[in-house]
Parts: structure tokens; sequence; C-alpha cells
């Protein structure tokens, strides 16, 4: 009996140091549940809406122009320098003011034009560009909605003039888009296809 308990006790010490293969090793880690990784939350910088504005301008073809402004202009910039960002924009069209004789306001602002009266929401929702482009410049592309249409748009996106864009200096946006695509296609002999879109960011304190 005492023999019996020793041999078992002698093969449990031999099991206990016998090495472990690496390939045995190395498929317990794979399976092993890993612990979970933090998520770190985007920053989201808001628009100082009394410091921003969207300009439209409508060519006509006998070297005339109609230039509006929308005085104050809503929205965000989400990302982090890591990873990207994304930028929303909202205005409110009934605010749009022309310059020049009350003939072209009235004709810009009509159901014919920008139609800002019954479709006054403004928006543009950008896809991820990166943080380089958000210094250097460059393409920004994403959805624009005007009119109650939605298109897909290409912007520039102007460099910057200094180290925190948006926070020291503007953000600067410009773009051509064809009025044809948005509906307005009233007097295509007088005024021209291609509607030239301003925006001027600043951005305020981050969001909590």
């Amino acid at each position: 009996m005492r023999r019996a308990r020793l041999r078992a006790w002698l093969a449990l010490l031999t099991l206990a140091f016998v090495p472990i293969p690496p390939a045995a090793l190395a498929r317990a880690a794979a399976t092993a549940p890993s612990a979970p990784t933090a998520r770190v939350a985007p920053t989201a910088w808001r628009f100082d809406a009394a410091r921003s504005s969207a300009e439209f301008v409508v060519r006509l073809r006998l070297r005339m122009r109609a230039q509006g402004r929308i005085g104050q202009v809503a929205g965000e910039l989400v990302g982090d320098p890591a990873h990207g960002w994304s930028v929303s924009v909202d205005a409110d069209g009934r605010g749009l003011k022309v310059a020049g004789p009350r003939w072209m306001e009235r004709s810009t602002r009509s159901d014919e034009f920008l139609a800002v009266d019954s479709h006054p929401d403004i928006r543009f929702r950008s896809e991820r560009f990166s943080d380089r482009l958000l210094h250097a410049g460059g393409r920004v592309r994403g959805q624009l909605t005007l009119r109650g249409l939605t298109r897909p748009v290409s912007l520039r996106l102007l460099p910057s003039a200094c180290a925190q864009p948006g926070r020291d200096c503007d953000l600067r946006v410009n773009g051509i888009i064809s009025r044809t695509a948005f509906g307005m296609t009233a007097h295509p002999f007088s005024v021209k296809d291609d509607v030239e879109l301003r925006l001027r960011v600043r951005l305020q304190a981050r969001s909590p």
C-alpha cells in the first residue's frame, strides 16, 4: 500500500516538472480572453455661431453676380489628430442677405434659385479627413443638402495660417457646386451653372 502511494506521488512530481511545448503556450495565449481596452472619446469643438458664416455667389452671364451671406452658422468639428476629423455644418437659409438691388435678393431667395423660405435647412456632412489635411488644406468630400436635395460634393479646405486651425484662426472652405444638380434650372441663358460656396468657421471651447 505504501509502495503504491509512493509511485503515485512520484508520478505527480514528474508531471509537474514536464516542460509545456511552446506551441501549446501560444494556443493558450491566443484563446485567453483579452483585457478590454478603454475607448477614448473623440474631441468635439462647436462652431462659434457669431463668428462663423456662409456665402453664396451666383454669377450672371452679363458680368454681374449676386452675392449672399448667412451671418450665423452652427456645427461642430469632431475627432482627434490620430484618427482624423469630420465636420458638420448647419445653416438657416432664411437668414440669407444678398448685396445689391432688392430684385436680386428676391430672385436669389426665390424658389427658382436657393428657395431659402421653402427649404431653409442648409447642411453639410463631411467624410473623415486627416489631421494633416486640417492643417495643410485639401479636398474635403461629403454630402450637401440644399433646396431639400442632398448631393455629394467636394469642397476645398484652405491651408491654415495658425497652429490650431479653427481656434487661433478661421477655417476657410471654398467650393463650386452645380445649381442644376440642386434643381435650380431657371434662366439657363442668363445665369451660369456654377454657384460658389464659401464657409468661414471659428471654433469655441470644447464641449464637456
